[in-house]
């Protein structure tokens, strides 16, 4: 321990901690009520705001110097609030808002799972299925209104990572582009927006249909990119010579990762190459998102963050050389495989 960690009082340690769960369901139910859209033309009161979203002036006020102490509102001398540049993140339809973020890890899959933690420690298993009967994405596909949401978390996410994805990976000479359980489509059509000769595919369960052939006419590409609905557990369609995997093995057991990059793998056209937007495992211990990430794989959904050797084994196991890896300007790495 050094000097400069002995000088940190315990409880400045602790009290953070113990107060996080506070601090995200009030984050949370902001976004829930609209609060950082109501705040996009000008700093208001309390009242102001809390006739625009219909709630109680009094616990609104309270609601917005909690988020004025987390640094995402600012209060003038004249009790106005106003959006911190953070706080501008939490409005909707903007770039790189992260509102619908905070509301899927708030729903009962995530909240109510994150309760039975140490059940999860215990048995090693997710919990969505000891809580709400069904596990994650089985619960998301017969709760549709809570799985569109859980997909417009997913697009704050991409189009956080797409960016780095677009400026370190080379797409020059794909034809086309399969966005493996690409829920709405945003990387897949990020990447077709720059690339206009380029062709692809969203493939997702069904209940992300909707979502996706929006996404597709929002972005003017009807007429080179289809969605299509399958598992990939039990077959991926044919033909892409680069299929995206954005976020997906980190869902799985590696059993799991293997059925599925297996199926990828019968499915590439000759000559193809597999593509995965992951966060890596560090071998030294530090503080990273990666490692509550993992676990909320553990909790969520029974999958794992895994190390660089972990992926090329899963890679190995399915029949795919890792040829590279690739760091970003975020915290996602691109790992890219091909048949070996």
């Amino acid at each position: 321990m050094t000097n400069a960690d002995e000088a940190v009082p315990p409880e400045q340690v602790l009290i953070p901690l113990l107060t996080g769960m506070w601090a995200m369901q009030s984050v949370a139910a902001a976004a829930r009520l609209g609060i950082p859209d109501q705040l996009a033309s000008g700093g208001k009161t309390a009242a102001e705001v809390a006739a625009g979203v219909s709630t109680d002036a009094g616990a609104t006020e309270r609601l917005l110097r909690g988020l004025a102490s987390l640094g995402l509102l600012a209060r003038d001398g004249h009790g106005r609030y106003a959006l911190t540049p953070a706080g501008e993140r939490l409005r909707s339809g903007v770039p790189g808002t992260f509102r619908d973020a905070f509301i899927a890890e708030s729903d009962p899959v995530h909240w109510q799972s994150w309760e039975q933690l140490a059940d999860a420690v215990r048995t090693g298993k997710p919990r969505p299925a000891a809580v709400l009967g069904a596990p994650a994405f089985d619960w998301y596909a017969k709760n549709p209104v809570h799985g569109e949401q859980f997909g417009r978390a997913m697009e704050n996410i991409s189009r956080f990572a797409a960016a780095s994805v677009l400026e370190a990976y080379d797409f020059s000479g794909v034809k086309t582009i399969m966005d493996v359980g690409g829920g709405n489509g945003s990387l897949a059509l990020a990447i077709l927006g720059k690339h206009p000769e380029m062709k692809g595919k969203i493939v997702d369960l069904p209940y992300m249909q909707d979502q996706a052939h929006a996404g597709i006419r929002a972005a003017g590409a009807s007429d080179r990119c289809g969605f299509e609905a399958c598992d990939f557990f039990q077959n991926v369609p044919k033909g892409a010579d680069l299929q995206v995997l954005k976020f997906i093995l980190h869902d799985w057991t590696d059993e799991e990762c293997v059925r599925i990059l297996g199926r990828c793998r019968e499915a590439l056209a000759p000559g193809g190459k597999v593509l995965l937007v992951e966060m890596l495992v560090p071998s030294e211990i530090r503080p990273d998102f990666v490692m509550l990430m993992d676990l909320n794989m553990l909790v969520v959904t029974g999958g794992r963050e895994r190390t660089e050797a972990e992926f090329s084994k899963v890679f190995a196991d399915a029949g795919f050389a890792l040829t590279r890896i690739i760091p970003t300007k975020s915290p996602f790495f691109l790992i890219e495989g091909r048949p070996a």
